[in-house]
């Protein structure tokens, strides 16, 4: 029995102890909860949305389910003193403070802990900090554990519980200087630069815990920092991580990949780490050379070839003579400025002169229809089917004009009650592009046009809004023409002025040959087919055309139009080669469908385009075949090669669009497309892009060349734009193309 009761009276004496011990854990004067289970402590969060927020709802929402108390929660804002909302937001007298807040506690707690996984809990009188950037939930879970405990929270004034976190490098210094105390630069030329700053400094951040700034531009001043940098003194490929002062430069060539120089620098750092201590000091210099093997710097003297190449295919073009067969049932039709309407038109000595007495021969598959080199003729053609339609004699080649006349007769035009604007008193439809003095020399780029004004397009309604010196309008509704003109009456004003109104220079039947034409001054197609087979545009000369209304089109009439070549719709046999194609509103070539679901077929097969020199358009080549639900597409057998598109976005008609001009445009949504390719084209220099695809490509892409201003757009893909840097051959990856050259023109080079 004596035993026993020893036994006892142990336990009872240590079960005293326990009680002991536990009520100085928890001494209620550290409680923040009062006996009548309220509460004057707030939990404040930052006045951002980040980690923190979610942690302090959480921690609100824990607090009032351990103790049954809910504290509330509020942010850091506190208004200017004596606003209208400072009573509002104001700072509690008793707070718990949860992130990186504005009070002069989390500072306090904050310096103590500069490193990212670092984080720590703190009281000093009525300030409770819980204090953490990345880790700040380890914190919460920490205080919950230790300090919300039997129905209450527990917290001395004076506890500070710091936790340090486990880093690959504790010690890292450049040029004897703290990397917390060093910057990160990156020049603005290159965009990837911000990038790779922004990258390295989350590595770096990643290894020793520090939060390291990244800032734009570079600057003179010799602090130290990391640059990311271009030093066009460097070779083109090159790239160097070196020490310059206190500097360290991540330095490229122009051509250089700026990953390689990245990945450099921070194997460097992974890799010279001793004793989780790293220093960089003058002694470091790396180098790199990269591939250069598809890519160049334009120089005068390679531009100057691309110039004589273009030269040579005009020469090529204006030098070609006529192709064309005339079989023993079939004849050949002669026209000639000369002519007479009245003569059977069967020979040299007896050509007709009009194109308007075309309309009445009596043409069958097989004829011939020639006009003379040299001359002039307005209007415009409709083909027949099988007939070939090219030029004789010496000269330039004939022009086919769909300007109706020479505007240029003060009696055409009279003045309106708007000052400055002048009415045309012929009836004008849909004017596209006019014409002012034009020369009439081919290869002069620089002519004089009229400036379109839209109606619906921003605040301009009609000619009471023409307000400044060229500008014209044209009435879809009356065929009304207004002019304004700060010089007096246009007639008098210009020796020429010819105007282009919507209709095509040429519509085109099936088994159609356009051989040696040139084709000028329509506001809507060069040639233009809607559905068909067997049309070959060859040898011939486009210019100066399009810009009229495509009425009706998204529902209004805001949206302007004109291509030199075009086939609408379904397609079998399309050839269009050999021509020197410029200044057009639009685009050069393309064949296209963009209708509704309601037409179910639409097929285009065995198109080829090639050796045509495209210049100063919007685009040069843009084909699709676009495919509605509950429809069949098919595009089979394109080839696309040999061609030099040159200074897209340059022309008339690409004023104030000229940055979103695509030289060359796919749209891929044919459900059927096979054996489509792009080859050994020249793609010279846009204002936009060299290329536009619109989802992954199944085109074939290979041996073209890209000359692009450097560091400007490169590629629009389904992925986003590309710029024309050094990663400009990984872009090309995504096209699949296959061996192409790239060449980089510089400013002092540049266009």
């Amino acid at each position: 029995m004596k035993k026993n009761t020893y036994l006892l009276l142990i336990l009872i004496l240590f079960s005293l102890i326990l009680c002991c011990a536990c009520a100085e854990k928890h001494n209620p004067a550290d409680a923040l909860i009062g006996e009548d289970g309220t509460s004057s402590y707030i939990i404040v969060r930052p006045d951002t949305t980040d980690n923190a927020t979610d942690a302090a709802v959480a921690l609100n929402k824990e607090i009032a389910a351990r103790t049954g108390t809910e504290l509330g929660l509020t942010t850091d804002f506190v208004a200017k003193a004596g606003s209208a909302a400072a009573d509002l937001f104001k700072e509690n007298d008793a707070e718990i403070l949860v992130g990186v807040t504005n009070r002069e506690a989390t500072a306090s707690i904050a310096a103590e802990l500069p490193r990212s996984l670092d984080w720590g809990i703190a009281r000093t009188g009525t300030k409770i900090t819980i204090y953490g950037t990345e880790c700040i939930d380890e914190a919460i879970q920490y205080f919950l554990d230790n300090y919300v405990v039997d129905g209450n929270i527990y917290i001395a004034d004076g506890e500070k519980y710091l936790h340090l976190g486990e880093y690959t490098i504790d010690s890292f210094t450049l040029g004897g200087t703290n990397i917390a105390d060093c910057l990160i630069r990156y020049d603005t030329k290159n965009p990837t630069y911000e990038t790779l700053a922004s990258n390295l400094a989350a590595e770096i951040e990643s290894l020793t815990g520090l939060d390291m700034e990244t800032k734009r531009y570079l600057n003179s001043d010799t602090s130290p920092q990391i640059a990311f940098l271009t030093d066009d003194s460097l070779e083109t490929t090159q790239t160097v991580c070196r020490m310059n002062g206190s500097v360290l430069e991540v330095a490229y060539g122009i051509l250089a990949d700026p990953s390689v120089g990245y990945d450099m620098l921070l194997d460097y750092i992974k890799t010279n780490v001793q004793n989780k201590a790293l220093e960089i000091d003058s002694a470091l210099s790396l180098s790199q050379e990269g591939d250069s093997t598809h890519m160049k710097v334009a120089d005068e003297a390679y531009l100057k070839e691309l110039d004589a190449k273009a030269d040579a295919m005009k020469e090529a073009i204006l030098n070609t003579e006529s192709e064309y067969t005339v079989g023993a049932a079939t004849k050949i039709y002669y026209f000639s400025e000369e002519g007479d309407d009245s003569n059977d038109g069967l020979s040299e000595e007896t050509p007709v002169k009009t194109l308007a007495r075309l309309k009445t021969l009596p043409l069958k598959r097989g004829d011939v229809v020639l006009f003379r080199r040299g001359d002039m003729f307005r209007g415009n053609i409709t083909t027949v089917a099988g007939v070939t339609y090219s030029a004789y004699g010496e000269g330039a080649k004939p022009i086919i004009n769909s300007s109706k006349m020479n505007y240029a007769d003060p009696a055409l035009w009279q003045e309106t009650e708007y000052e400055n604007v002048w009415l045309c008193t012929k009836p004008l439809n849909n004017a596209g592009i006019v014409a002012l003095d034009h020369s009439g020399e081919l290869g002069k780029y620089d002519e004089l046009t009229g400036i379109c004004m839209v109606a619906g397009q921003g605040t301009f309604t009609g000619a009471k809004d023409l307000y400044d010196d060229l500008q014209f309008y044209s009435d879809l509704n009356t065929q009304k023409f207004y002019f304004y003109s700060t010089e007096g009456n246009p007639g008098e004003r210009f020796e020429s002025i010819e105007i282009g109104e919507r209709l095509n220079t040429i519509s085109p039947a099936a088994d159609t040959t356009i051989d040696n034409l040139h084709i000028t001054l329509t506001g809507a197609h060069g040639v233009g087919a809607g559905t068909t087979k067997n049309l070959t545009v060859r040898n011939c000369i486009f210019n100066w055309l399009g810009g009229s209304i495509l009425a009706g089109f998204g529902g209004g009439n805001t949206t302007r139009y004109g291509n030199a070549v075009e086939v609408y719709g379904g397609v079998d046999g399309y050839n269009v080669y050999n021509n020197w194609i410029y200044q057009i509103y639009d685009t050069g070539i393309t064949h296209q469908f963009n209708v509704s679901a309601d037409t179910k077929t639409n097929n285009m097969k065995n198109v080829e385009y090639y050796d045509n020199l495209i210049e100063y358009c919007f685009w040069s080549i843009e084909y699709y075949n676009n495919r509605p639900e509950g429809t069949t597409r098919e595009t089979i057998n394109v080839s696309v090669h040999d061609n030099f598109c040159r200074y897209g976005g340059y022309g008339w008609g690409c004023a104030g669009r000229e940055t979103s001009a695509p030289m060359c445009s796919f749209w891929i949504s044919t459900e059927t497309i096979e054996n489509n390719t792009i080859e050994n084209n020249i793609f010279d220099r846009c204002l936009g892009v060299l290329v536009f695809m619109s989802a992954e490509s199944p085109i074939t892409f290979s041996n073209n060349t890209y000359v692009q201003a450097y560091n400007t757009k490169f590629l629009n893909l389904w992925t986003g734009t590309k710029m024309f840097d050094a990663t400009a051959a990984d872009s090309l990856t995504a096209l699949g193309e296959t061996n192409p050259t790239l060449v980089y023109v510089m400013e002092e080079t540049g266009k």
